[in-house]
């Protein structure tokens, strides 16, 4: 971002207040990464900012660079993910979502993938019926993004086939012989699962089902993988999905 005054279409992740009238805004862009910027007097009711710069907003912004943060001096609202605020059991899936991008990215690089997954997941979320196995998937292929995906083909250790025992720690199968007191017991079903989840769409997720074991399986998978692997440390919104069974 070297231009004085630069556009950008962004999703806001985060925003909190600063000073008596002003909102410092963390925003997801594809070209120019994630960053701060500053909306002044977006806490004021007639600011014509405020609409645009709330979390769960999808805009075309305009920024001057101050000394501190790029300042907004314009924004047109693309989309408004209002079912977060509407819904309470969207809520914690929106939120955790913008999270886990909001830890992973970390700065000004350009992350057109991570940008266009969060938005079709924010999407996604508005309008299919199983929020669950959306999420997992995205999970899962943030971590791709990232360059990390669970191996399932041997044990990682010494390449046996036919291991039945998942170590997030080594990211990968564990035999008999080698597993450690951290395995996760998997069966090929749910191994499959797992693999469809990271490479068909993130659009056609819905339409795996799942039985309640596998379900249970998925989630300690997911959760204990990107724990070791992306080191994201304490992500607070993740608690909000235990009430609901995730």
């Amino acid at each position: 971002m070297s231009q004085r005054m630069f556009k950008a279409d962004g999703l806001v992740l985060r925003t909190r207040p600063l000073g008596e009238a002003d909102r410092l805004v963390t925003l997801l862009t594809g070209e120019e990464g994630k960053f701060e910027a500053v909306a002044k007097g977006a806490r004021k009711m007639k600011s014509k900012l405020a609409a645009g710069v709330d979390i769960f907003s999808y805009g075309h912004y305009t920024f001057h660079r101050g000394k501190t943060w790029p300042v907004i001096t314009s924004q047109d609202s693309i989309e408004q993910f209002t079912w977060f605020r509407d819904n309470p059991q969207l809520y914690p899936y929106g939120i955790y979502m913008g999270e886990l991008v909001d830890r992973l990215v970390s700065g000004e690089e350009p992350c057109t993938s991570t940008f266009n997954l969060l938005l079709e997941g924010w999407r996604l979320l508005g309008s299919c019926d199983d929020s669950y196995i959306i999420c997992r998937s995205f999970e899962l292929k943030l971590a791709h993004l990232a360059g990390y995906s669970p191996h399932f083909h041997s044990c990682s250790a010494c390449g046996t086939a036919g291991a039945s025992k998942f170590s997030p720690r080594q990211g990968g199968m564990l035999c008999t012989h080698c597993a450690s007191a951290d395995v996760i017991s998997i069966d090929k079903g749910t191994i499959a699962i797992v693999e469809r989840l990271i490479s068909a769409p993130l659009s056609q997720a819905h339409l795996i089902r799942l039985s309640a074991g596998q379900k249970k399986t998925l989630s300690r998978l997911t959760s204990a993988f990107l724990a070791y692997h992306l080191d994201l440390g304490d992500i607070k919104s993740r608690t909000l999905l235990k009430e609901y069974n995730t």
